[in-house]
């Protein structure tokens, strides 16, 4: 049985990715990751605006850098730097002792300092560079139409232009044309798409009268989501799909990759019941395979959407009268 696929131009020995969330800060949990047989992590983002509030913070006690702005630039830049050196070690350090695949996550608004610090992601040894675009979201009534996806198509491009490991954009669902944004995206040079980054989702205490979020963890009922974008995509892109979000056993992993995903990505699964989960579900994966005879994953990888008349479901809306009856 093989279980290997290949991501971002990478030999994956599964389709089984880690995304990137605190657990992947830590070079023990990655080792542990490995030692469970997942195809690739990807560790922890660094965070752009935070960094940049936490200096400017520091900066505004002092009110002499107000008098000189070349000094507070000066005191910016190396204030980023001691705060990516300890990213970079990281990298350095699985780089050293795990034999998966290490992709860097980025959370970026802004091209400047990261086409930069992507270069040095590079020269620690990541394998490649997801960036998460998700602080680009149309809070703005007075932003013009297609400013993110311009925006974020100009990240792209800049970081392109200076690296030469493989970059994966991670999406929010709020685009007004997922598609048109997968093409420009991938025409900017993205060598694949994650679908979809999962948000804070605020709630509402009403005996407390405040705001709340206590479901920081996914369910698998999230899941189908990514699952109708990643049915839709496949059909319209040539880039690598990775679906996240509401991932928990093998039987979402395997829906995923009928509907064409290149990968798929875990995350609250392994909070809840462990990193060694990991085998768990490569195992399950193992024996559906066996079962439906298929011995390689491209055997049903896009099986799905490969039938026009299946992926006509994933573009449908509303229910229609033989659901409606079947309620």
């Amino acid at each position: 049985m093989n279980l290997s696929t290949r991501y971002l131009g990478l030999n994956l020995q599964n389709p089984l990715v880690v995304s990137a969330s605190p657990l992947t800060n830590k070079i023990e949990n990655i080792r542990i990751c490995e030692e469970q047989g997942v195809g690739a992590v990807v560790l922890r983002s660094l965070f752009e605006e935070q960094i940049n509030d936490e200096i400017d913070a520091k900066l505004d006690q002092e009110d002499m850098y107000f008098w000189y702005p070349e000094a507070a630039d000066h005191i910016k830049n190396i204030s980023k730097e001691q705060v990516t050196q300890p990213y970079l070690k990281l990298i350095e350090k699985a780089k050293r002792e795990v034999s998966i695949p290490i992709i860097a996550s980025v959370n970026c608004f802004s091209a400047g300092d990261w086409v930069v610090f992507a270069k040095n992601i590079e020269s620690a040894g990541a394998d490649a560079l997801e960036l998460n675009v998700s602080t680009h979201l149309p809070y703005d009534e007075k932003m013009e139409e297609h400013h993110l996806e311009d925006t974020i198509a100009a990240i792209v491009a800049n970081i392109k232009s200076q690296v030469n490991i493989p970059v994966v954009v991670k999406l929010h669902p709020y685009f007004s044309n997922i598609i048109a944004t997968a093409k420009q995206l991938e025409r900017s040079g993205a060598n694949g798409l994650v679908l979809f980054n999962r948000f804070y989702r605020p709630d509402i205490d009403i005996e407390r009268l405040e705001v709340i979020s206590d479901n920081y963890l996914s369910t698998t009922k999230e899941m189908t989501h990514s699952l109708r974008w990643i049915g839709v995509l496949s059909r319209h892109v040539s880039c690598d799909l990775a679906a996240s979000t509401g991932i928990h056993g093998y039987e979402e992993v395997v829906k995923q990759l009928l509907a064409g995903a290149t990968v798929t990505q875990i995350c609250s699964v392994l909070y809840i019941k462990g990193l060694k989960h990991i085998s768990t579900i490569l195992n399950d994966l193992e024996t559906w395979m066996k079962t439906k005879e298929f011995t390689t994953i491209d055997d049903f990888k896009g099986l799905i959407t490969d039938n026009r008349l299946n992926s006509a479901n994933f573009e449908q809306i509303q229910f229609i009268e033989k659901n409606v009856r079947a309620l």
